[in-house]
């Protein structure tokens, strides 16, 4: 299922999203590599053992989706697998969430989800395939100090699931990763006293996302998926 796959991964300048663009490069897949930070991109890409593309992507932008998806078919042809993995957050209270970050946090979490998810299903309803929603453990409980960025990431988790039994008979297969803490470099953001050694590193949720595009990870589509090493 993965090798010779075409995957596309928002947020893949840094963190989960970077480890999987190396992971599912060495296992043979052609990667698109999707996010704000072209640069970042550019300088780790040519490290890529497969076929790669970068487009330099802003998930909350309509217009900024639909050229990468449209670049994404020009030179691949296809898309095999979307992952939905950029984020955004900010350690802030109710008092001191102002109206602009909630809405900078749900349109990059959410909102982002959405837009590429329906714009690749322009392609992907004709030809079946795999999303992969990277969501969060914060998204299933209280964080009272994350209330924007757990409230965006609950949406994820309903909205995947809500595509799960939508997309059923185009042959496209839905899955929703929660991770628990992990070190990323917004995990630091959220948690900057957090020791990261008592955390899962990106290779952990690598390794679910990995399953999930297997024929024998279809037994867990349609639901929240808990990574939890300790």
């Amino acid at each position: 299922m993965i090798k010779d796959s075409v995957i596309i991964i928002t947020g893949a300048s840094r963190g989960i999203g970077k480890a999987m663009a190396f992971h599912f490069s060495k296992l043979g897949a052609k990667i698109v590599l999707a996010a704000r930070s072209k640069n970042t991109m550019l300088e780790f890409s040519k490290k890529l053992p497969g076929e790669y593309l970068v487009v330099k992507t802003d998930v909350c932008s309509e217009k900024s989706v639909k050229n990468m998806i449209n670049q994404t078919i020009k030179k691949f042809g296809r898309i095999d697998v979307l992952i939905n993995n950029a984020g955004h957050g900010e350690s802030l209270s109710v008092f001191d969430t102002t109206t602009e970050i909630w809405e900078n946090i749900i349109k990059t979490n959410l909102t982002g989800s959405f837009i590429t998810t329906r714009e690749t299903l322009v392609h992907m309803k004709k030809t079946g395939g795999r999303i992969v929603f990277i969501a969060s453990t914060a998204g299933m409980g209280s964080r009272p100090e994350w209330a924007a960025y757990a409230a965006s990431k609950a949406g994820v988790i309903n909205f995947a699931m809500s595509m799960s039994r939508a997309l059923e008979s185009y042959g496209v297969k839905v899955f929703c990763i929660s991770p628990a803490g992990t070190d990323t470099d917004l995990r630091k953001k959220l948690v900057p006293d957090e020791d990261p050694l008592k955390i899962m590193k990106p290779k952990d949720v690598v390794n679910v996302v990995e399953y999930c595009l297997t024929d024998e990870g279809d037994a867990i589509e349609g639901q929240p998926i808990i990574v939890k090493v300790r």
